[in-house]
Parts: structure tokens; C-alpha cells; sequence
């Protein structure tokens, strides 16, 4: 194959695309971005795997709130009702703190989201931090692991202003940023705020920056934090009251497994 063949379009989350070289009218394949953890493959559910469309939400979900479940269904709704792929991280790169034990967190994400037909939980970055001890999860390798599932239809992932305002130092960013849509709180910066905080970095091109500016999409402000909720549930006076932002089902099982008892910080 001639070499000129190497130049491809298209993204890891999109069907491949099929190009003729030029040279010698040959067609090439865009290969598969790398992974560079140790991995094991899961299988997302028969649901995920045969929808139209994938919005992956990646986080601790430490613990689960009202605002994981609420949000992205608002989304899903701007993609043809698309289905919810819940990837809870492992360790995030970006958070000091180790997140309360994964096993328990996967119970309190299903108990969050029972009633939720369009939502299901994907436990790739759990399921390979034994093979990589000590290492954070990078969305890199869990878009990377995506793309290996040859899955049919469309896959996009979520991900908020600060996120959007960070992504120039994730790792292997090129790969995958294109394929985010960015949640913007209605409180917070408007859209055109948002663009002259991403300008003003140096870090995007004009015609980047008009991609983001397509995938930013409103949504109402849901008060309600983990740290917040965290630091409710540390406090014996606070604990067994109802607490804002936290399903009463989620926080039954929080108190039933004695979680977050002493620990209010990242």
C-alpha cells in the first residue's frame, strides 16, 4: 500500500472511514488509537451495545447524586434519547483522595439509577486497576478500549466546564476531545464565556474553537455536590437526615455499609 495511504480522517468513536488513496487508488482503514494500560476487556450491556447512540459519563460517583442521574438524561434527550453508559473511575487522575471502595460504589450507581431504562454501568477502568496498581485511569485508554469494542453507531462523552477548560492537559487528548459535549450550568458562564476562557489559553485553533462551541450544550444548576453530601454524611448530627442532592435510597445503603463516616474531602 502506498504510503500517502496513511492519510485518514475520522474519530476512534465514529465508524471508520474508508479512503482511496490517490496514488494507488487502494483503501485504507484509520487504525485503532492505542491502549496503554493493562487491560481486560467488559463487555457493555446487550442494551448500550445495540443502541443508536452512546453517551459515556465517566467520575468517582463518590458518592452518586441526584445531579449524575438528572443531567445527563437532560442530554440524552439532545441526542435522540440516547443510552447512558456509566463508567465509574477507578482512581482519577485528577483527585488526591483514593474514592470509597469500588464495589460499593457500582451498588450505590445501580441503586441511583433504578427506573432508568436508557442508563446502564460499564466497569472497564475497575475491572483493569488491579493489572495497573498505582495508576490513575485515563479517559484515553477507556476511549481507546471503546473503540476496540467495534461497536455500531454513535459514541460521545460528557463532561462540565472545568473539564472543557482542562482539556489541553489530559492525556492524549487529540484522540478523543472532539467526541465530548459539554454541560454548562445555566448559573454559571454563558457559552460565549466559556469560548473566551478556552481562547485565552492558547491552547485551541479558530476552527477548534468552533467545535466547542457546537458541542456546549445548557443545562439547569442542580445544587448538589458530592464534597458536599460527603461532608453531611461525616457528621453523625447531619448523617441520618435527609440530605440535598442525595437520592434517600443512596443514602440508606450509605449508612447501612457505614460509608463515609469521618471523611468530608477530595
Amino acid at each position: 500500500m502506498h504510503s500517502r495511504c496513511s492519510a485518514l480522517i475520522g474519530t476512534p468513536s465514529h465508524p471508520p472511514i474508508h479512503l482511496r488513496c490517490p496514488a494507488c487508488q487502494q483503501y485504507s482503514v484509520p487504525p485503532l488509537p492505542p491502549i496503554e494500560r493493562q487491560t481486560t476487556p467488559v463487555e457493555l450491556s446487550p442494551a448500550a451495545r445495540s443502541a443508536p447512540t452512546r453517551l459515556f459519563f465517566g467520575g468517582s460517583f463518590d458518592p452518586p447524586h441526584l445531579g449524575h442521574v438528572a443531567l445527563p438524561q437532560r442530554i440524552a434527550k439532545h441526542l435522540d434519547h440516547a443510552h447512558i453508559v456509566y463508567v465509574p473511575a477507578a482512581r482519577s487522575p485528577f483527585k488526591a483522595a483514593a474514592p470509597a471502595p469500588d464495589q460499593d460504589r457500582i451498588e450505590l450507581l445501580t441503586i441511583a439509577l433504578d427506573g432508568m431504562d436508557n442508563a446502564s454501568i460499564w466497569t472497564q477502568e475497575i475491572a483493569d486497576a488491579p493489572l495497573n496498581p498505582d495508576q490513575p485511569s485515563y479517559w484515553a485508554d477507556t476511549w481507546a478500549s471503546i473503540a476496540k469494542l467495534n461497536l455500531p453507531g454513535t459514541n460521545r462523552f460528557l463532561i462540565g466546564a472545568d473539564q472543557a477548560r482542562s482539556m489541553h492537559r489530559w492525556r492524549r487528548y487529540t484522540e478523543f476531545w472532539r467526541d465530548a459535549i459539554v454541560m454548562l450550568r445555566d448559573d454559571a458562564a454563558s457559552p460565549a464565556t466559556l469560548i473566551d476562557q478556552l481562547r485565552s489559553l492558547d491552547a485551541w485553533t479558530p476552527s477548534e474553537l468552533d467545535h466547542w462551541r457546537s458541542i456546549i450544550v445548557p443545562v439547569p444548576m442542580i445544587d448538589c455536590s458530592s464534597t458536599s453530601i460527603r461532608t453531611a454524611l461525616s457528621n453523625p448530627d447531619t448523617r441520618p437526615h435527609p440530605i440535598q442532592g442525595l437520592d434517600p435510597r443512596v443514602q440508606q445503603a450509605i449508612i447501612k455499609r457505614n460509608l463515609y463516616l469521618n471523611r468530608s474531602s477530595d
